[in-house]
């Protein structure tokens, strides 16, 4: 009996449908499809989980003059097929993959892409999606240890928002940002906002050095001192003296923060 006959005839013994049988191992059900019309077969990692799910061996799985165990004998080490037993398989196999990747792909696609993908584990997990969550993700929002999207959050992220430890993008926020508008520990960018920003336009910070400078230590050509700054509006209307065409977002985003310096 082929590899895919076998893993018919045991999930429906247990009465899993193939979507129950798909969750219990973390793949979709088109994976479990694949298996068992014989178009494709599971990986080693899989093949052992699968095993241990039913009380078989490997062996008894994948060689197709080994014969499988009597119903008898396997209903009596797995007991009674219920949703009771798919229940512990579950708590079973969350143990089991604690270790392993976890991935899950979403069967809606956009341009072929999936709408979700995520990808976790050891090693260079790579998630690709609309909305891509890994160690490595790629997609229009992304999450994870490395991201790359319009939207990112993660250690280091690249994109046009990007939240992260390391930050590169249009605009960045993180210990250390680099972007067209940067916010950060240290923040480097046309517009800088930080604890030492430096920026080709506007820098404000403890320590900034900028065209024009707002803060404590300050370099530029036009300088704003804290203790100088006495009113609300007043960071406002200093940079629109020297920078009368700031795209409005950046200027309400930089005046909210020199609203912060008065007391």
């Amino acid at each position: 009996m082929k590899l895919g006959d076998k893993l018919i005839m045991l999930r429906r013994e247990r009465g899993y449908s193939q979507e129950q049988f798909a969750n219990l191992l973390n793949v979709s059900r088109q994976s479990v499809s694949k298996w068992e019309s014989g178009q494709s077969t599971p990986e080693v990692s899989k093949l052992i989980v699968i095993a241990d799910i039913f009380k078989v061996s490997v062996d008894s799985l994948i060689r197709e003059e080994i014969t499988l165990p009597d119903i008898e004998d396997r209903q009596e080490k797995t007991g009674d097929l219920t949703e009771t037993s798919i229940s512990s398989d579950k708590n079973y196999l969350g143990r089991v993959n604690r270790f392993r990747t976890y991935e899950y792909k979403s069967e809606r696609k956009i341009f072929g892409i999936p709408l979700v993908h995520i990808k976790m584990g050891y090693g260079p997990q790579v998630a690709r999606g609309i909305i891509a969550i890994g160690n490595i993700s790629i997609g229009l929002v992304s999450i994870g240890g490395l991201s790359v999207g319009a939207l990112s959050l993660g250690g280091i992220g690249l994109g046009l928002l990007v939240l992260a430890g390391l930050a590169l993008g249009g605009i960045a926020i993180g210990g250390m940002a680099i972007g067209l508008l940067a916010m950060g520990g240290m923040a480097i960018g046309i517009y800088s906002i930080g604890g030492m920003a430096v920026a080709s336009e506007i820098a404000m910070g403890g320590v900034a050095n900028g065209k024009t400078a707002i803060g404590d230590q300050i370099r530029g050509e036009n300088i704003l001192h804290v203790p100088e700054i006495i009113r609300k509006g007043q960071v406002k209307d200093f940079i629109l003296q020297h920078h009368p065409h700031i795209w409005k977002p950046f200027l309400k985003i930089i005046s909210f923060f020199g609203n912060l310096l008065v007391s």
